[in-house]
């Protein structure tokens, strides 16, 4: 009976192409570089937050005919309620709107890929990860608009109507916000050495594939 030789590198990087993965031990599935989750956690953020920004304003252009008023809620966490009066310029709502809203976004996103990577879920399946994205989208409704605004400004809270609490809060941040740095994550897998998940061939497949494994390894 021969031996078994061992899996030399070449074999092994080969394997780990395949689109269907054999369990493999000892092997590293994640890392955690700083840079590397600040970096696309800013781009998820970013993109996520673009998003959010296009559906919340055709929401309140449909719902309450005033499509500028995201910018202006935006903007009264800086200035107050005074971003909410009649006189407040437009163009200034604009321009402050966007840069809270974007800086929020990508600090979010950072959040969202720090609490993934602390808790080694950078690697988890892509449902889960869907579902993760919802539950931080709500959090973040919650959080800060819920919570630190009545710390920040109360008088904006006042505002915040039903219809804007359910479609411009928890629908879009729920349904666009957090499945959008969901979907980020699954698609680019940051930080992600091994891709373990991808077990699912038929069995006969699988069989087969790993019959061609075992002999490539003699």
């Amino acid at each position: 009976m021969s031996e078994r030789a061992p899996v030399t590198q070449r074999a092994r990087w080969s394997d780990e192409e395949r689109p269907w993965a054999p369990p493999r031990e000892g092997v590293p599935v994640e890392r955690r570089d700083p840079w590397e989750l600040t970096m696309h956690g800013a781009r998820a953020g970013l993109l996520a937050g673009l998003a959010l920004g296009l559906v919340e304003i055709a929401a309140s252009a449909v719902l309450t005919r005033e499509p500028l008023l995201p910018f202006d809620f935006a903007a009264g966490l800086l200035v107050g309620p005074e971003a909410l009066a009649p006189g407040f310029p437009a163009a200034a709502s604009v321009a402050l709107g966007t840069v809270i809203h974007l800086l929020l976004s990508v600090v979010l996103g950072v959040v969202f890929l720090a609490a993934l990577a602390l808790t080694f879920q950078l690697s988890a399946r892509p449902r889960l990860i869907v579902v993760y994205g919802v539950l931080f989208g709500v959090t973040v409704w919650e959080v800060n608009f819920l919570a630190l605004a009545r710390l920040i400004a109360p008088e904006l809270t006042g505002r915040l109507d039903l219809v804007t609490q359910l479609w411009n809060g928890i629908a879009s941040y729920c349904l666009v916000y957090g499945p959008a740095l969901a979907a980020y994550v699954i698609r680019v897998r940051p930080g992600v050495l091994d891709r373990w998940w991808l077990t699912r061939d038929p069995p006969k497949k699988l069989a087969e594939n790993g019959s061609a494994y075992k002999k490539s390894a003699l």
